[in-house]
């Protein structure tokens, strides 16, 4: 279950925080994945989802790398360690046999989820950096749907 948070009462600083804790927990729940796969003999799967792990990581690193560029090193204001869950995976629609189009069903599930988190905050946020902040973020998920859905067409046509 993903956090309640009032966003009218956060910052850029927090946005970005967040989301950088968002994209952790969805590199570390790709990790899980492929190795969860890959245990069951399922490469091409298990491999699938390690692109996605690292998909996740850059992303984290772009939005840590624009939190400096705004915030230099301020710290954190919220645990770090509280679940989010915007963009982890649904690990209980997977069945124990897991086919690629299943992984990249998966995947599009969570960045859409992703996309829906930041949109839907908009609307509850009055600081207009953080709004500008979390459309730039909700732009970067649709992009990564794009890009799942380019490689959908080229892996399962």
């Amino acid at each position: 279950m993903a956090l309640e948070v009032d966003f009218s009462k956060m910052d850029g600083r927090d946005a970005l925080d967040i989301a950088i804790v968002i994209e952790d927990e969805a590199q570390l729940a790709y990790e899980h994945l492929a190795e969860w796969v890959a245990s069951d003999g399922n490469a091409e799967a298990a491999e699938f989802f390690k692109r996605m792990a690292v998909r996740e990581k850059r992303h984290k690193a772009e939005i840590s790398e624009r939190r400096r560029e705004l915030y230099g090193d301020a710290p954190v204001r919220h645990d770090e360690d509280a679940p989010w869950q915007a963009e982890v995976p649904d690990y209980e629609s997977l069945g124990k046999n897991v086919s690629l189009e299943a992984a990249f069903d998966v995947a599009m599930g969570a960045e859409t989820r992703a996309h829906d988190f930041y949109a839907d905050a908009i609307d509850y946020i009055e600081d207009e950096t953080v709004v500008e902040l979390f459309d730039w973020l909700r732009k970067a998920e649709i992009e990564h749907q794009r890009m799942l859905t380019e490689e959908m067409a080229r892996h399962l046509n």
